[in-house]
């Protein structure tokens, strides 16, 4: 990845895009390598859900995943190769969850994932990356939105339960609060594990 994106950066700076300064050359570079990244798990997700034929389930779980983790934060991996990695290895398990469980789960067991998500979202959202710190301001402002978002979402999900879809919905705002938990176990671990 470092080689696509040295690339991508001389290319721009050779069209006056941007310039030379190290500070500004850091920061379109932190830039691309997420672009990239996100681009890339976006595909790998939609072609395992291709592989795996379960394209609409690779949709709902992508859409939904950058959604709410664009205002909760979460786990994130020191390697743009354990995040791809990662959320591949989530989506195969929620799809794999989703399998199993989408017509066996009760009412009870539905509104307990959903209180249980909602619940990680309100008290620890959003998780903050020592990389990028949020201000006071800017988090609460977060927090609620996420909120909402997840209420929202988890709405969605209940009314359709009794289909793949809502379920697939439910535990994908579940697998959302256990990296939120994740990443707080990680921090307080200080990257011991990683």
């Amino acid at each position: 990845m470092n080689r696509i994106v040295s690339k991508i950066l001389i290319f721009i700076t050779k069209q006056n895009v941007i310039s030379n300064d190290e500070e500004v050359q850091n920061f379109y570079k932190y830039g691309i390598e997420i672009s990239i990244s996100s681009l890339l798990n976006i595909f790998l997700v939609v072609c395992l859900g291709l592989i795996i034929h379960h394209v609409i389930e690779s949709i709902i779980f992508i859409s939904i995943f950058i959604l709410i983790r664009s205002f909760t934060g979460g786990y994130h991996a020191n390697t743009y190769f354990k995040c791809n990695l990662l959320m591949c290895v989530t989506y195969i398990l929620i799809v794999s969850l989703n399998i199993i469980l989408s017509n066996r789960i009760t009412l009870p067991i539905v509104i307990g994932l959903i209180c249980f998500n909602l619940t990680v979202v309100w008290i620890l959202g959003p998780v903050e990356n020592k990389n990028k710190p949020i201000e006071q301001f800017r988090r609460t402002k977060l927090k609620v939105i996420g909120t909402i978002i997840s209420i929202i979402i988890n709405c969605i999900g209940i009314i359709l339960i009794k289909s793949y879809i809502g379920t697939m919905i439910i535990f994908t705002c579940v697998s959302i609060s256990i990296l939120m938990l994740a990443a707080i176990i990680k921090e307080k671990r200080g990257d011991v594990y990683e």
